[in-house]
């Protein structure tokens, strides 16, 4: 069996609060900035692509994925295509080695 330890978990203020990103690659939301996760030692720790990269800029300084989505609905756009976006980024970011 894996060797199972407590984890501290990097956070930083988001619109609702605070999301905590593992070592090991697991997000969280958490109402606190301190959360820990646990997490087997074993698993290799995941890597942010590029799009990844970019969404967490922009969530930084409050462009969200539901403000994103808000406007589109307002204007009659019925998928934001954040997540293909983001998807397409991090295949592009992995064939120059980003991520």
């Amino acid at each position: 069996m894996a060797k199972m330890q407590l984890t501290p978990m990097a956070c930083t203020p988001h619109s609702d609060g605070w999301e905590c990103v593992c070592q090991c690659g697991y997000v969280t939301h958490a109402k606190a900035g301190t959360a820990y996760h646990v997490c087997e030692t074993s698993k290799p720790r995941a890597k942010p692509g590029l799009g990844d990269m970019v969404a967490a800029g922009l969530d930084a300084i409050g462009v969200t994925k539901q403000r994103v989505q808000a406007v589109a609905s307002a204007v009659g756009v019925k998928d934001c295509g954040c997540k293909k976006r983001q998807e397409a980024l991090n295949n592009l970011g992995r064939k120059f080695g980003i991520g």
